[in-house]
């Protein structure tokens, strides 16, 4: 499990893994390897998930609108804080009005969890999902393309970073190209087991 953690971070091995997943654009063989039917722009957002590093600007902590809360979420900032669930949702969350099984932070920009002094999240290791997949999954992605958040210091690095590890690893592969179905496979398990660990 070490160096399964130690290569999700390490951008050349995402990158290898990234290029090895997206190898294949036949949709026949897209569809048989890869059952969750993701696309490619879905493994480079994920690829640059995995390689993102938080500076703690406080960017989206103090533009998100809405953040977003499963009531999983709320269950564990509740407990976290040791409060009940519905004195949590009481005074910090209001349902989202298009989608009753999600709940809303109230009163944000700022967050009331972020504290600027520290420039940081003072739940962070509970803070909800929304957050979790800021800034390249979830509503801030994008179908066509990955989106980098120029706001976003953290978004910016990982997209520069991930851009020169794929050209070293493009030099790399060049020799063992093309790859074999279950390289393919197996690079899409990888990327995908690297963002669920995170």
């Amino acid at each position: 499990m070490a160096e399964f953690k130690e290569e999700m971070r390490d951008p050349r091995s995402v990158a290898l893994q990234l290029l090895k997943a997206t190898s294949i654009p036949d949709r026949q063989v897209f569809r048989e390897i890869d059952a969750a039917r993701y696309t490619t722009v879905d493994y480079y957002r994920m690829a640059c998930h995995i390689l993102f590093q938080c500076k703690r600007c406080g960017s989206c902590c103090t533009t998100g609108d809405p953040i977003r809360l499963r009531m999983e979420d709320a269950r564990q900032i509740a407990r976290h804080l040791k409060i009940p669930l519905n004195k949590f949702i009481k005074k910090y969350a209001n349902p989202d009005p298009d989608r009753p099984e999600v709940l809303n932070f109230k009163h944000i920009l700022p967050c009331k969890f972020y504290d600027a002094r520290s420039k940081g999240c003072k739940i962070y290791a509970v803070r909800p999902w929304s957050c979790r997949i800021f800034p390249f999954l979830g509503v801030y992605g994008c179908e066509d393309q990955v989106v980098v958040k120029e706001s976003c210091p953290g978004s910016v690095e990982t997209m520069k970073l991930l851009t020169e590890a794929l050209e070293r690893a493009r030099l790399q592969l060049k020799d063992s190209w093309p790859v074999s179905l279950q390289e393919v496979q197996q690079a899409k398990i990888f990327l995908r087991k690297a963002l669920e660990s995170l």
